[in-house]
């Protein structure tokens, strides 16, 4: 009996060895961008003065992934005498298909697709602010996801905590998804569609919801991106949003990117009354 007890527990040991290696030796995952860039504004913008400090945009992201623990960490520059600043964008457990803790976004925005760069989705949003940080989620099947997600508080707003769903079906060359959530008095559907076509892939985007507390605001917007690989080396991106209420603007980001061995070069134009109207110039590496 002494050496089964013994044996059981040699073993519970190497159990709880491996599980304890497996769980917590992981290594940190580094990357990032570094170069120089220039904005010019005009247009709304105009008497903005222009940027060429190079740096606003330089950042390394530091990602920890243990299996269990998911960790993900921004350092970005703030400008040559504006030092660095380190936010934490992601800090979250995962247990099978559930996972809790901090995200960066809302699952009511996950049928968003294609570009993001003007509109990303209505997202659930009170008095107490948005949903993009702390949450439990929960993998129902492939593409389905459902979720508790609460506000932040401020001195005048206890905390909300409401529910989101994401369902997104990739049927190979063409996904289609809804996703939706409510928070107290705020609430979002967001429809996202995309196509690939050769070189191509086309997205298109539709939100609509209510923000706010009390007296809610009505949110629409609307839009749509085509991201063509002209070839290996340039890339040509361009998406239109537009604001279905308030003042029905709309704008237009785009973006040609090109490589040449470690360096990206890339112009960029945001135009419209729903973007800062600029052009922006650089030359990059990614790591």
């Amino acid at each position: 009996m002494k050496a089964i007890k013994l044996a059981s527990i040699f073993a519970v040991s190497a159990v709880a060895a491996a599980v304890s290696t497996t769980t917590f030796a992981a290594e940190a995952v580094f990357s990032g961008e570094a170069g120089i860039e220039y904005t010019s504004y005009y247009g709304n913008a105009k008497g903005v003065s222009d940027l060429a400090d190079g740096t606003d945009n330089g950042e390394v992201e530091l990602v920890v992934d243990t299996g269990v623990v998911y960790a993900e960490i921004e350092i970005a520059a703030n400008g040559a005498d504006e030092g660095t600043t380190i936010g934490m964008e992601k800090l979250y457990v995962k247990q099978g298909a559930v996972s809790f803790g901090r995200f960066d976004g809302t699952v009511a925005t996950g049928a968003f697709m294609g570009m993001d760069e003007i509109h990303g989705g209505v997202d659930l949003r009170t008095a107490a602010g948005d949903t993009d940080n702390t949450g439990v989620r929960y993998v129902v099947a492939p593409g389905l996801t459902v979720a508790l997600e609460a506000t932040t508080s401020t001195a005048t707003d206890d905390s909300d905590v409401g529910v989101a769903a994401s369902y997104v079906a990739d049927l190979g060359g063409f996904k289609a998804g809804i996703s939706a959530g409510s928070i107290g008095d705020a609430n979002s559907v967001n429809l996202g569609f995309q196509v690939d076509a050769g070189a191509a892939t086309i997205s298109a985007n539709y939100g609509t919801g209510e923000q706010g507390t009390g007296t809610t605001t009505d949110v629409s917007e609307a839009g749509m991106s085509v991201a063509f690989a002209a070839s290996d080396a340039l890339t040509l991106t361009l998406e239109y949003a537009k604001d279905l209420e308030g003042a029905k603007n709309d704008g237009t980001y785009f973006v040609a990117e090109y490589t040449v061995g470690d360096l990206t070069y890339s112009f960029k134009n945001y135009n419209g009354d729903l973007v800062t109207e600029k052009n922006v110039l650089a030359v990059k590496a990614f790591f």
